[in-house]
């Protein structure tokens, strides 16, 4: 019985591994312009250069790029010409563009747990704001709340800014984390996130 139980956690565990990754895989953005646009580029370069070689092995070479211009031109430049310069620049920007496309974007959906491997569930961002701010304003003494979703790879957290109408507010800003906490735990999102509040109240 006992190894039975242990095979179903173990089991169960890496159910939900596999399902954080279909998510996670499932909701990351795909840098879709970007990563067209540097392919392209790339592949127009390589097979410009992959002509020119071929041409001049079999002996009828095509002149894409004229080399011989292009010799005596590097060979009259110095290091700290306008014209490297912008060329070295350009190299530059297209390197971190292609680092960029590496990145993991900022997810379009919050993913939510679950044990299947095979499903991804998510909720929008704006969708997330709003719910937890109407729990916030469910609060009494509660004017306006206003929920911001911060951090990305760690120190994730949700900043509530709410207004009371009270000039004592007590232990308003406790009732109000309580309140978001409860409603971001029926979340049940895959990825935990802290209450910040930061709350204001009348001084007259």
């Amino acid at each position: 019985m006992g190894e039975a139980t242990a095979q179903d956690r173990a089991e169960d565990a890496r159910a939900r591994r596999q399902a954080r990754r279909t998510a996670m895989a499932e909701f990351r953005p795909r840098r879709t312009a970007l990563l067209a646009g540097t392919g392209l580029l790339l592949a127009v370069a390589g097979g410009g250069v992959t002509a020119q070689i071929l041409s001049a092995l079999v002996g009828a070479p095509v002149r894409i790029v004229p080399i011989g211009p292009v010799r005596d031109a590097l060979r009259r430049v110095a290091w700290h010409d306008p014209a490297v310069l912008a060329v070295a620049g350009a190299v530059a920007v297209t390197g971190a563009a292609l680092l960029l496309a590496l990145l993991p974007g900022r997810p379009r959906r919050e993913p939510l747990r679950g044990a299947d491997a095979l499903l991804a569930g998510g909720v929008t961002r704006r969708d997330l704001r709003r719910a937890l701010a109407e729990a916030a304003r469910d609060v009494a003494g509660i004017d306006r709340a206003r929920v911001r979703l911060r951090g990305r790879w760690h120190r994730r957290r949700v900043v509530v800014r709410a207004a009371t109408r009270y000039r004592n507010p007590g232990n308003t800003a406790d009732l109000v984390r309580e309140a978001v906490r409860v409603r971001l735990d029926g979340f049940d999102l895959m990825r935990p996130r802290r209450v910040e509040v930061r709350l204001t109240w009348r001084d007259d």
